[in-house]
């Protein structure tokens, strides 16, 4: 192994089960870190997080036959992170505080030199663990969804490839990954559709952003909205009023579509039923919408999470107060 490397070792089980190898584990803990042993008898740790962190070769050499000898089943895994120095060995009964480093008794229940409660602070941080944990495993769903529609664009052009210059007007908008499939052409201005959104350039010269996810209804010809053969119009309602330069709010938009544009129906359609954001922060889709000071926010109806919605970058940013 590298000696440059540092080394996690994350538990992954015991030989033993019993209440007999539950406790060897807990008195290997103590002894290892010098810290009291209650703190080891309640919740089994989780395999995500590591036991000892950035140890060096021969110190995670030593550990690890340590555990392993008292029926520790570990794995431990290499990182880029520089070992972490030891300047000087604990004493027996001796910790480290985790938050300054300050060495005292393992028998206190707070930190002499900083104050923070042990048991506290690291509950904290296992639970910043797991609500990383979490965010990461909810953003890779956002993205796996996100490639999704990257790759039905792709095969829509394939069948219909847009004009070289369809997207020049809305070139300063576009973000490089955005795969511009559909153009249409309406009384009201150009309206494109895109791997993430709907973008229209109104009379005013004033680009709207419209992600798949605001729209909750869509209208196409027909009854109150039916107009000339020659002229179709689609209606688009949102979840909540979407903000519009300089200061509107508008529930829903209109265009009045040539017969051509009108062809694409099915797509618009489809479209406009798109799935919801994800939330950021359990990665369920049930997401409630309000339009608060020409801002977009969505609560989720699972964890509560609230999000503010970038309707430009098309995502729901989660609002996780520390």
């Amino acid at each position: 192994m590298d000696e440059n490397l540092s080394y996690n070792i994350h538990i992954i089980g015991l030989k033993d089960a019993s209440k007999a190898g539950r406790q060897r584990f807990v008195g290997a803990m103590e002894r290892l870190t010098g810290r009291p042993r209650e703190e080891f008898e309640g919740q089994f740790p989780s395999s995500r997080v590591p036991l000892f962190e950035s140890l060096d070769l021969e110190r995670a050499e030593k550990t690890v036959d340590s555990l392993a000898d008292s029926g520790i089943l570990v794995e431990i895994r290499p990182t880029d992170t520089p070992p972490v120095e030891v300047e000087e060995e604990l004493e027996a009964g001796q910790r480290a505080c985790p938050a300054c480093d300050e060495h005292q008794s393992a028998s206190n229940i707070e930190c002499q030199r900083c104050g923070i409660v042990f048991t506290k602070y690291e509950r904290e941080q296992l639970l910043k663990m797991q609500k990383d944990h979490t965010l990461e495993q909810a953003m890779i769903k956002a993205m796996q969804v996100r490639e999704e529609w990257r790759e039905r664009a792709k095969k829509f052009l394939e069948t219909k490839p847009l004009q070289e210059d369809a997207t020049k007007i809305f070139s300063p908008v576009l973000h490089p990954d955005e795969i511009p499939f559909l153009r249409l052409e309406s009384s009201e201005g150009p309206l494109l559709l895109t791997s993430r959104r709907m973008v229209t350039r109104n009379v005013d010269g004033k680009f709207i952003s419209m992600p798949y996810e605001m729209i909750s209804d869509v209208e196409f010809g027909g009854g109150a909205i039916q107009t000339k053969k020659s002229k179709f119009r689609v209606q688009v309602k949102f979840h909540s009023p979407l903000p519009v330069p300089p200061d509107e709010a508008l529930p829903k938009l209109v265009w009045t579509l040539d017969k051509e544009s009108s062809f694409n129906k099915e797509v618009i359609m489809d479209c406009g039923y798109a799935r919801n954001f994800i939330c950021g922060s359990c990665g369920e889709r049930d997401l409630e919408f309000r339009t608060d000071s020409n801002k977009v926010h969505c609560r989720c109806m699972h964890c509560a999470t609230d999000h503010e919605v970038d309707l430009a970058e098309c995502v729901a940013v989660p609002l996780i107060s520390e």
